[in-house]
């Protein structure tokens, strides 16, 4: 695929459409049957009351790891580790992680050797995989991966391999483009060849790409060598005539889910129609239709507001993804596992976005099903991989956005979506490159984001799922650059399709610094709890994609009402 061509799909208005729906897998509702809460993993260890006393030993070891106290976390791991009971395995994964936290590498390779050593059928055994593979890669000694057993750990340690040492790598690729191997495996790695900066590499890949003899692996090595060839141009570059713009449909209504909070972020209930001032590009409008959503006091709306948790395994460090798990999993089965709204699951990986069929109040059962879905490492080059790299992972992130958000169409009410990602690249380096072409292309799809959210009734979440270890980082306020609507092609920019951007511009909120995931969640859910439901009828516009500013005011002081913060109007 040419470079020009990884963010074409989204770029050509095909981003939100329905054939995206087949990029993703939906998880069978009957994945909630009764037997379904009972099918968790369970690591190895008896089930004595030593182990309750070993998870709130436990709980308080991540409560270290949330603030930074590596110290004590070890201190903690290494007394739950040393009960042997359910939480062992993960014990010595965290103690590992902090032990590498303070600088102390050698240490935390021999915690996770301990783990391989006396919980071999552990669920963390990847986890500290992937840690030691990090840990020598930074130390100049990558693990070969024919030592690695898992296929993750193995392309993760060839990726390192190939920034230690390329003609070592390639030789290790051949074998594997040439054996046995799985095609979605032998498809990975040919990504890694890709990524070579040699001549051997250049080669090779030619080589696939003349003659192999899978059709399919060789047109993907065609495409790659192709991207290869066009890595100096414009990711946005189109051959041929412009895609058609996104026209996004005339209906004059627009409907706002309001959400209006005081000082301290608590939603507030009780306001009539007459409290609110709609303003299109800063004129007051007729509201048309008005209804308050008060389900905090026991009456549930119908249908009830869904809360849908995204767990993005492609734009988050895997150790990262390992801490969302287990914040996931702490907030499905408080209370018993009897959730106040109904909650789906959406995996987005490297093996696809699995999007669950519908939604449980059973956290229990949700827990479990989560536990049946690895996520997987991500080859590192989706992170670390330069321009062509981050233009990848921006082209599938984009396509997973599209197929939830597809799905989410066909469901009624209002949906709080919770992004747990650092968020994909913004591009900067593309300010100066984009040709007029590119930027119809761009506007178009930032239009068609813009509007099938709203339509969707999507308000969007991002959070950085380790903030406080980030929290110091430029990229935090970046995307601030970028929230302004953008109201014709020459004033598009990639960065307004990025992740923070569109939680903003739908009403939603960007968490960078926190690393309590499971307050940050109840922190979205709130806002389920109280929220306003009103309509306006819109003016016609003059020309087609006509942006237009949007603001809701409450006439009540020290109260703050967040929405959509725009639409494309039509003639």
């Amino acid at each position: 695929m040419r470079t020009s061509r990884v963010l074409i799909a989204v770029l050509l208005g095909l981003l939100l459409a329905a054939p995206m729906v087949c990029c993703a897998q939906a998880v069978p509702a009957e994945a909630f049957s009764a037997s379904a809460a009972t099918n968790s993993s369970v690591e190895e260890g008896d089930s004595s009351a030593s182990n309750a006393q070993g998870g709130g030993l436990y709980s308080d070891g991540t409560r270290a790891i949330n603030e930074s106290r590596w110290s004590d976390a070890v201190t903690i791991f290494t007394k739950v580790a040393s009960e042997h009971g359910e939480h062992a395995g993960g014990a010595l994964y965290w103690k590992a992680y902090a032990e590498n936290k303070l600088g102390q590498s050698s240490v935390a390779l021999n915690t996770c050797a301990e783990l391989r050593r006396d919980h071999p059928k552990s669920r963390w055994m990847d986890e500290c995989g992937a840690l030691e593979i990090e840990i020598r890669a930074k130390s100049g000694q990558p693990i070969q991966p024919q030592a690695e057993q898992d296929e993750d750990l193995k392309l993760l340690a060839l990726n390192s391999l190939m920034k230690q040492d390329e003609l070592r790598a390639l030789s290790a690729i051949q074998q594997i483009l040439t054996g046995d191997s799985p095609e979605q495996f032998k498809e990975r790695a040919l990504f890694i060849l890709a990524q070579g900066q040699s001549k051997q590499a250049q080669e090779l890949l030619e080589q696939m790409a003349r003659g192999h003899s899978n059709p399919a692996l060789q047109a993907k090595a065609a495409e790659m060598l192709a991207n290869r060839r066009d890595k100096t141009g414009s990711p946005f570059a189109v051959s041929g005539q412009n895609a058609p713009p996104r026209q996004p449909g005339t209906g004059r209504q627009i409907t706002l889910d309001v959400q209006v909070t005081d000082k301290f972020g608590t939603p507030i209930r009780g306001l009539q129609e007459k409290d609110f001032t709609v303003r299109d590009d800063k004129q007051p409008q007729k509201i048309v239709s008005f209804h308050a959503v008060n389900d905090g006091a026991g009456v549930t709306s119908d249908p009830p507001v869904e809360i849908v948790l995204v767990v993005d395994a492609i734009n988050t460090y895997f150790r990262d993804v390992s801490y969302v798990r287990e914040e996931v999993k702490k907030f499905l089965l408080q209370n018993g596992g009897k959730l106040a709204w109904p909650v789906s699951l959406v995996i987005f990986s490297e093996a696809g976005t699995k999007i669950q069929n519908g939604s449980s109040r059973d956290g229990n059962a949700l827990a479990a099903l989560y536990d049946q879905y690895r996520t997987g490492l991500r080859s590192g080059n989706l992170t670390n991989g330069g321009y062509w790299g981050e233009t990848e992972r921006i082209d599938i992130s984009l396509k997973a956005l599209a197929s939830i958000v597809t799905y989410e169409k066909t469901r009624p009410g209002r949906k709080l979506m919770i992004w747990f990602s650092r968020g994909w690249p913004m591009l900067s380096a593309t300010r100066t490159r984009l040709t007029s072409n590119d930027a119809q292309q761009l506007f178009n799809s930032i239009v068609a984001v813009s509007t099938d959210l709203r339509q969707a009734r999507i308000t969007l979440y991002s959070v950085d799922p380790f903030g406080a270890e980030n929290s110091s980082e430029l990229r935090n306020t970046y995307y601030e650059e970028f929230l302004k609507g953008v109201t014709s092609p020459s004033r598009a920019l990639p960065g307004n399709l990025g992740l923070q951007v569109l939680a903003v511009q739908s009403g939603g909120r960007v968490f960078t610094t926190s690393n309590d995931l499971t307050a940050v969640i109840a922190k979205c859910a709130a806002d389920a709890d109280a929220f306003y439901v009103l309509s306006f009828n819109t003016r016609p516009a003059n020309q087609a994609n006509e942006y237009h500013s949007l603001g809701v005011m409450v006439d009540k002081p020290g109260m703050t009402a967040r929405t959509h913060t725009g639409y494309y109007a039509q003639p």
